[in-house]
């Protein structure tokens, strides 16, 4: 079970590193949308961008606390 263990934090690695990437790119992209919408506007309009960020934390941490919940031992020890 052990190589089983090290492949799940691998594979989890993997994903959170891709995620990292992506929310980069996301991140370019909905500043060059905000700042494209900006530009022919009399008044400007707040930026999706913290609400992005804020779920992306949240689903960083939930993920985290889940993980660690899963893999805490039920019972405790005898002693």
């Amino acid at each position: 079970m052990k190589i089983v263990s090290r492949i799940v934090v691998a594979l989890g690695l993997v994903v959170f590193v891709v995620s990292l990437l992506l929310l980069g790119k996301d991140v370019i992209d909905i500043n060059q949308l905000h700042a494209v919408a900006n530009a022919n506007r009399s008044t400007s309009f707040p930026s999706p961008l913290n609400n992005v960020l804020i779920t992306y934390a949240l689903a960083v941490i939930g993920g985290l606390l889940l993980g660690l919940g899963i893999t805490l031992p039920r019972r405790r020890a005898q002693g």
